[in-house]
């Protein structure tokens, strides 16, 4: 018979209310080890169906998009060339056009035909090198982390993205951690602890053999007996490998070598083992969690600031596959308008009011983080 994590639980025959502190925290723990477990392979479920519509839907207009913004660059140039513009408008119209073409080239997504499209563009308007000045840009890049960090960094940190830099980070600052000194002599506190921990793994080793002693296939003569004992122990050795007590203990009241009412017997200190193995098993499973939530963020290039649910995800891709969409479209008429010369310059001005906004933002940060002012 198959059992889920709900039934198994500690209820005494009477009053609910003559549960024992350690037999409530068991039930708890089993509750929110299924929850938890639930979480996760809801998850696990989600991320194949939306990676499915990325990679067939958002990804495809991404390119678009990308490739509308490289038109836009070219556009800009050639607007510069036919139209006249103030020494002002001019300036501010190399910038965008520098701007662009840097974060373009940046992004790693041009063709080779992109590349020299754009490089071109960048070196005429800005009368610089792009390759010379994005090797400068990256040795600055490597000296702030340098300093920021205190670690040495290779040459080789160029193309890669945040997370991968802050990995080659963390290496360095590990491989240059100091020797772990001799540990001491424990104190009390610190050999209770292991002693409790010994115990709590002596209870897992007891239903796991347990188990095994039933199932051992090579005890059995009956073939198809033999074949379902051997499908059971690999389960049991899964469960066992993961430290799974809560697995071994469903097994158990699966193969009915134990009933729920044998759980209500279980003395204090059986139950205390049992609890501390049961929290690490929760506390393992929330990291699981977390882990895939924070892997689907990175993966999909989600804010680590946005809320984000199982429930939400459907909204949550909408609202990405929009934007996109709407940048598609704004970049197109955007680019009809920037035809006309008086649309040109009223943008150019708007970009520039649009700068110095930023650069007072900026400067208000910088200025109230005095810590005169705090």
């Amino acid at each position: 018979m198959s059992t889920t994590p709900h039934e198994l639980s500690i209820s005494p025959d009477k009053d609910p209310k003559k549960l024992s502190a350690g037999q409530r925290k068991f039930n708890e723990l089993v509750k929110k080890i299924d929850k938890q477990r639930q979480i996760l392979q809801a998850w696990e479920a989600a991320t194949p169906l939306y990676e499915q519509r990325w990679h067939s839907e958002f990804l495809p207009q991404l390119d678009i998009l990308h490739q509308h913004t490289v038109g836009f660059v070219q556009l800009l140039s050639d607007l510069g060339e036919r139209i006249k513009l103030s020494k002002t408008d001019r300036k501010t119209l190399t910038q965008e056009i520098c701007g662009q073409a840097y974060s373009l080239l940046d992004s790693g997504n041009c063709s080779d035909e992109e590349l020299v499209r754009l490089k071109a563009l960048y070196n005429q308007h800005s009368g610089r090198d792009f390759d010379t000045d994005e090797e400068e840009d990256n040795e600055l890049l490597k000296l702030g982390l340098q300093e920021m960090f205190g670690v040495e960094l290779d040459d080789d940190i160029h193309g890669l993205s945040p997370e991968e830099i802050a990995e080659k980070i963390n290496q360095r600052l590990q491989s240059e951690q100091p020797e772990p000194s001799k540990p001491g002599k424990k104190n009390a506190h610190q050999l209770r602890q292991e002693a409790a921990a010994a115990e709590a793994s002596q209870s897992v080793r007891e239903v796991y053999r347990k188990l095994a002693s039933a199932l051992h296939p090579d005890r059995e003569t009956d073939p198809d007996e033999r074949e379902r004992k051997t499908v059971l122990m690999q389960r049991v050795n899964h469960a066992y490998g993961q430290r799974n007590l809560l697995g071994l203990l469903q097994l158990q009241l699966e193969l009915e070598h134990i009933d729920a009412s044998t759980l209500n017997t279980l003395t204090a200190d059986r139950l205390k083992h049992y609890n501390r193995v049961l929290t690490e098993q929760l506390d393992e499973l929330k990291q699981e969690v977390f882990d895939q939530e924070q892997g689907f963020r990175l993966q999909f290039n989600i804010d680590p600031f946005d809320k984000l649910t199982l429930a939400n995800l459907p909204g949550f891709y909408q609202h990405q596959l929009d934007s996109v969409l709407d940048d598609i479209q704004e970049l197109m008429l955007l680019g009809e308008e920037l035809n006309d010369p008086k649309n040109l310059k009223a943008w150019l001005k708007a970009q520039r009011d649009y700068e110095r906004e930023m650069e007072k933002s900026l400067n208000d940060d910088l200025f109230f983080d005095d810590p005169f002012f705090r």
